[in-house]
């Protein structure tokens, strides 16, 4: 092991440096003594000069081991700052990197936690660290073995990437993650312990959702189109045989008749257009708007939905509301997220109602929706803009509505705030700032 370093030092101070230096000193020495010696010591007996060269050989010795010391006392200095500014390095990439980097060793304790894993897994390290692991891994997965089969899978190759799995937050929320684990060896070869990276996918999961949905409107406004296309030719043959017919009869009843059948005319064309719409892939372009005309479109746009024929809505809307700057889809996909949820919760209300009102306060217009409904229980009321926490049976909500709605706020600088209570209905209080000029 010695021996190995010392060979290492030599390979990294250059040994051509160390043999020129050397010849120098001796040359030096040697060439000086032999001037001296012309000089000074030309007729000195033997005893004397053996006395001379004697010394000689005592200072060229104490000066390359001067010079020794002094060149290894320097090179380590150096090594030793270079090593210090490589470990900081490492250190700063390791404990600010945005993905949880953890190490254990052979016992499965925690021996390290950087600031990642606070940020995404929610303890501080000094509350996790000398924990065993299955403190942030979901009892489920540990019935199920995964500790052994992450394992198993990776002591082949030493490693094992981009594995999803699920750990749990403080809070005890269990958390999407990417894991990519391997070992860790010291300098000869020995496992002393193993490394994790966990990347949270909750935020690359909620993008891959919107665009998929994104995707499915991008197709159902192309089949909508093409459904406009092929319906509205023959309403418009048809309205003209209604119009033409009204006007060769005088008979009330008849033409009470044809003008409601003209009515559900315009009201099927009008269905087919906003479907269209709705269903375009939305502009990123900020736009000068009017918070009422998207509330307006959002409730005409759901009176077209099955679920809610019979829900009334009821609009409280101020006329006097200053406009906003914003982008209006994301804005009308909110209201509509939110009403959706509203005629949801009343799905078992004899007469379902929605109010909607909207009112300017304190610089900022603020859009309450209330309804009747069942409400939100207090212990999930913290929980509704999570992304996936949903209370809907499965295959009727991704849990994803609320939590794209809060992040379009936000982005804003608004906030979504709610008022619930179990049994008695729920409002949701949108503020959004008004633009200073």
């Amino acid at each position: 092991m010695m021996g190995r370093d010392f060979w290492n030092f030599i390979k990294h101070v250059r040994s051509g440096y160390l043999l020129f230096t050397s010849l120098l000193i001796l040359g030096f020495f040697y060439g000086s003594f032999e001037i001296i010696k012309i000089v000074f010591f030309d007729n000195t007996s033997d005893e004397t000069m053996q006395v001379l060269y004697f010394s000689r050989g005592i200072t060229v010795s104490l000066s390359l081991m001067v010079w020794a010391a002094w060149t290894v006392y320097n090179y380590r200095e150096l090594y030793q700052e270079q090593l210090d500014t490589a470990e900081q390095k490492y250190r700063d990439i390791i404990e600010h990197s945005a993905d949880a980097i953890i190490t254990l060793n052979h016992e499965n304790e925690i021996t390290s936690w950087n600031q990642g894993a606070e940020q995404i897994l929610g303890w501080e390290a000094d509350e996790i660290v000398g924990a065993p692991l299955e403190k942030i891994i979901p009892q489920s997965l540990l019935e199920k073995g995964e500790l052994k089969q992450i394992q198993e899978a990776m002591y082949p190759n030493g490693y094992t990437t981009n594995y999803e799995t699920e750990r749990l937050h403080k809070n005890g929320e269990s958390i999407l993650v990417s894991l990519t684990e391997s070992l860790i060896r010291n300098e000869n070869d020995q496992v002393i312990g193993r490394s994790k990276i966990l990347r949270d996918l909750t935020d690359l999961k909620i993008k891959e959702e919107q665009i998929q949905h994104s995707e499915r409107l991008a197709t159902l406004g192309h089949m909508a189109a093409g459904v406009a296309h092929e319906v509205g030719n023959p309403l418009t043959a048809i309205s003209s045989l209604v119009q033409l017919c009204q006007r060769r009869t005088d008979d009330p009843f008849i033409q009470d008749q044809l003008t409601k059948v003209r009515e559900h005319i315009h009201r099927i064309t009008k269905i087919v257009r906003d479907l269209v719409d709705f269903s375009r892939p939305s502009s990123l372009e900020t736009e000068v708007m009017n918070i009422n005309t998207l509330v307006e479109s959002a409730v005409g746009l759901l009176k077209h939905d099955a679920r809610c024929r019979n829900v009334e809505f009821i609009m409280n809307l101020s006329q006097d509301l200053p406009k906003l700057e914003g982008v209006p889809d994301h804005i009308h996909q909110v209201f509509v997220n939110i009403l959706l949820n509203a005629v949801d919760a009343m799905e078992k209300v004899k007469k379902p109602a929605i109010t909607i009102a909207s009112r300017e306060e304190n610089k900022s217009i603020k859009i309450s929706i209330t309804d009747i409904g069942m409400g939100i229980p207090e212990e999930e009321q913290n929980r509704i803009f999570e992304p996936f926490f949903t209370t809907k049976e499965v295959g009727s909500g991704t849990g994803l509505g609320l939590s794209v709605s809060h992040g379009i706020i936000n982005q804003m600088d608004g906030n979504i705030e709610v008022d619930s209570e179990p049994g008695k209905g729920t409002t949701f209080t949108i503020t959004l700032p008004v633009q200073q000029k």
